[in-house]
Order: C-alpha cells, then sequence, then structure tokens
C-alpha cells in the first residue's frame, strides 16, 4: 500500500503548519537506518514519526525507540505500531517543550521550519549519533568549513559539539506532499566541546554580531556592530590586545577556535 492510498483510507490529512512531508521513498529511508548503525541495546529517539514509516524500521532493529508526535490524528497508525514493536515507546507533545528522555542515537526526518532549534536541543544532551533529514540549505550550512559560503554562526555553534557530514541531497519528489525545498540527509557525530566558552549565550551574541559583517576584517566589523551586550568601549578595549593578524582577517576567515578565544577575551574584558 502506498503512503497515499495508507493516508487516503485511514482519513489523514498532512498538516502543512506542521510541516509534514512523509518520505515515500523507500530505499532512501533504508539508507537513512543504514547510517545509523543500529546496534540492538541502542536507544533510539524520533521526534516527528508521523505516518511510522520511518518507525516501523528503527523498531526493528533497536533495543527501545522512543518517538515524540504532536499531531493526535497519528494515533491509531502509531498505536498499531505499539502492538506490534513491544520496545515502541510514544510521547505526545511538542519536542520543543518536552522534556527528551536519555537515548544513544537519533534518526528523525524533522519538521522543517523547526529543525535548527531541535538540533540545539538535542546537543544539549549527551548521544552518539544523530541521523536527521533537513532542509538542504540548512545541511550546507551546518557542514561549512572556514571561508565557504555557507560558513557561519550555525557551522561554528553545531561544529564545536560534533562532527558534521553531508550524506546525500535529496530531490523534493521522495516526499508526500513535495515540499516546496530540497532537502538532505546529514549525521552529527557528538564529540566533546572542541574548544569551550565562558558562556553559550555570550558566545552566540558574539558569533551573530560579528557575522552580521562576515566580509569585513575583524576590527572593521567591530566598529559596525551595534549590540548592548557588545558595547564600542568593550570592542575597542578588547581589540586593542587582539595580534594585528587576526584583527585584519575577515570575519568570515576566523577559525572556529578564534572564535572561542576572542568570546573569552571579550568575557574578560566585561568582567574586568
Amino acid at each position: 500500500m502506498s503512503i497515499q492510498e495508507l493516508l487516503t483510507r485511514q482519513g489523514l490529512r498532512p498538516n502543512k503548519k506542521l510541516g509534514q512531508h512523509f518520505l515515500i521513498d523507500q530505499a532512501l529511508l533504508e539508507r537513512e537506518l543504514a547510517c545509523a548503525e543500529l546496534r540492538h541495546g541502542d536507544v533510539v529517539l524520533e521526534i516527528g514519526p508521523g505516518i511510522g514509516n520511518l518507525t516501523a524500521l528503527l523498531a526493528a532493529q533497536a533495543g527501545k525507540v522512543i518517538a515524540i508526535e504532536r499531531d493526535p490524528q497519528f494515533r491509531g497508525c502509531l498505536g498499531a505500531l505499539q502492538q506490534e514493536y513491544p520496545g515502541l515507546e510514544v510521547l505526545w507533545g511538542d519536542a520543543l517543550e518536552a522534556d527528551l528522555p536519555p537515548f544513544d542515537k537519533a534518526v528523525a526526518n524533522l519538521p522543517y521550519q523547526v529543525a535548527l532549534p531541535l538540533i540545539f536541543r538535542l546537543l544539549e544532551r549527551r548521544f552518539e549519533r544523530a541521523v536527521l533529514m533537513v532542509q538542504r540549505d540548512l545541511a550546507r550550512r551546518l557542514g561549512a568549513k572556514v571561508g565557504e559560503s555557507g560558513y557561519g554562526r550555525l557551522s561554528i555553534a553545531v561544529g564545536r559539539r560534533a562532527e558534521v557530514e553531508l550524506l546525500e541531497e535529496v530531490p523534493r519528489q521522495a516526499f508526500y506532499p513535495p515540499p516546496e525545498v530540497e532537502s538532505a540527509l546529514v549525521r552529527l557525530e557528538r564529540t566533546r566541546p572542541r574548544f569551550s566558552v565562558p558562556d553559550e549565550e555570550f558566545f552566540r551574541v558574539v558569533l551573530e554580531a560579528f557575522f552580521s559583517h562576515r566580509q569585513e576584517p575583524l576590527a572593521q566589523a567591530a566598529l559596525a556592530i551595534r549590540d548592548r551586550e557588545l558595547p564600542p568601549p568593550l570592542l575597542a578595549k578588547t581589540l586593542a590586545r587582539l595580534p594585528e593578524k587576526l584583527r585584519r582577517k575577515p570575519v568570515c576567515r576566523i577559525t572556529p577556535a578564534e572564535f572561542g578565544d576572542l568570546t573569552w577575551a571579550l568575557w574578560k574584558s566585561r568582567s574586568g
């Protein structure tokens, strides 16, 4: 039975407001599963299981699957899967607000409009690997390296805590209904933070402020920043202490570790 037939038979309608686009390419679903390299003892987190076509594959291989779904129209589909797979637990609610349970791996086709905050929520937890379907542009930004067009605060913040790999790009026709954007499958391997920062929120402020002037040399960018967390006297005091080579480097060429050092320097100047 096709996904379209299943939806029609059960009276289900994809909710555009919730970003519901169901992956209908079975070979791609199986590749997504293979990329997760599940072991029988793994606890797997899935966000937005919907009709459960990926959920069934996960439940057949993992020791336990915890699926978080906010749309009650899928109670019938997921309830039937729970009868078939005792290791499947369904939590009803919004994954942006619910307490995330402990998990080893996350495998999910994320709702695109909330994919980024969900990824940051995942990175707050300890896990081994995440295999995620996201919007293609987001996937490229997640894995962008220094100097590349997509390199910015997102690739730095995520790359500080995970190895990011773009596994494959996915056409719109792989979904029903087709989304308006292209998609991509990414894998995140959780790591220890590559460098320390004094405060996560302050680090975000620093990245956002400087990348608003990404093509400018660091010193020039600092002159253009208008953020109450980074007042001109603080920026001037801190920049004066930095090496000339770093002050002349364009923002888009500054490495993640250098941004960590810059954040510490600003933090200490603010505190001192």
